[in-house]
């Protein structure tokens, strides 16, 4: 989380602009109250949520899913209980469409703000930022400074990476993309041989992988690149502050495909109560206020065109991002983890 005074910037940004996302096609109706369902975790969602309800005026009951969070969601959504949902990961936005209860929104002026290949070509989900999955590699250990990710796989780093769970939604996503560019049985491959080179079984979430790189337990950490700049923000904790400088990011394969890119976003939910009201949610949340406090709160990459990273996103250069379209990722996502079941990837290593 970053200092005070830069949430109070972003909020002050937020008043000033609040005409930029208010506008006479969306209007007030019924209740003053939206029904939010959420994935994400709450430090990254709420600064954007309390900005909102102080300008609009609007209660917001937010729901926390834990995951999978797909038969809460659809058992809510049929009683009548959500009107909007935010996933941290654009299948869970996929799975709600798959599940029949989301409704297009594509007609809405904010779809406008959002590139094509961030939502959904029917009008289902939207991209609110584009997390690219870096190597995070020890400064002190690590000389070797571009990387592919099929590099995670060569013998010469046995022992030497952590990584969240395999059938993590991240990971899933990254082995879905290895198999669209490289055919399944590279991936097949690629995926034994990045077991092989793993310094334990995987566990934890991305902020645990770069405190494993800190503690010295391994040496490149698979991470959604937002987590080291949290971490280089954190002034009240020490020891997360220097394992975040304690690497360095790569976005990997720049000389060809780019860095595979995942997505946090939003679906309004069909036949929602409060629709009326959840889309001048939405509309906020791609207007250039809230897409500012994602940049400067989260160190988080805005889908929104011309919205500047924070400072620490930004010393990490331009990376190249692979624009192989999502519904492909999301096509293959039931491929990726029958592939990832069959390796035993999440036994660990030697197992």
């Amino acid at each position: 989380m970053v200092h005070r005074y830069k949430f109070v910037a972003a909020v002050s940004i937020g008043l000033a602009l609040i005409g930029a996302f208010a506008g006479p096609a969306v209007q007030r109706r019924g209740s003053e109250t939206i029904n939010i369902h959420t994935t994400r975790d709450r430090a990254l969602i709420e600064p954007m949520l309390r900005v909102f309800e102080g300008l609009a005026r609007f209660k917001l009951n937010v729901t926390h899913l834990t995951s999978p969070p797909q038969a809460q969601l659809k058992a809510d959504a049929a009683a009548g209980k959500v009107d909007l949902f935010i996933a941290r990961e654009f299948s869970q936005l996929v799975a709600a469409k798959v599940d029949g209860i989301t409704q297009a929104a594509g007609k809405a002026e904010f779809a406008k703000r959002i590139p094509e290949h961030y939502r959904d070509k029917e009008g289902h989900w939207f991209g609110l930022t584009a997390p690219p999955r870096a190597l995070a590699t020890s400064r002190d250990r690590v000389k070797q400074t571009t990387f592919t990710y099929e590099d995670l796989a060569d013998q010469k780093w046995k022992g030497k990476i952590c990584i969240g769970p395999g059938l993590h939604p991240y990971n899933v996503g990254l082995v879905a993309s290895m198999i669209a560019h490289r055919g399944a049985s590279f991936a097949e491959v690629w995926l034994n041989g990045v077991k092989a080179n793993l310094a334990m079984k995987p566990a934890g979430n991305d902020p645990g992988q770069l405190m494993n790189v800190h503690a010295g337990k391994c040496d490149i950490a698979l991470v959604n690149a937002n987590y080291v700049g949290a971490l280089r923000a954190s002034r009240d904790k020490s020891e997360q502050q220097a394992a975040g400088y304690g690497v360095n990011i790569v976005f990997p394969n720049s000389a060809d495909r780019g860095a595979h890119v995942s997505l946090s976003g939003m679906s309004l939910i069909k036949n929602a109560p409060g629709s009326n009201n959840a889309l001048l949610l939405m509309d906020f949340l791609t207007s250039e206020p809230s897409q500012f406090i994602y940049a400067e709160e989260n160190h988080e990459y805005p889908t929104r065109a011309g919205v500047k990273p924070s400072n620490v996103v930004a010393s990490w250069g331009t990376p190249k991002l692979d624009a192989l379209p999502l519904d492909k990722i999301a096509y293959l996502q039931g491929q990726a983890t029958e592939l990832i079941k069959k390796v035993g990837f999440d036994n660990g290593p030697g197992i």
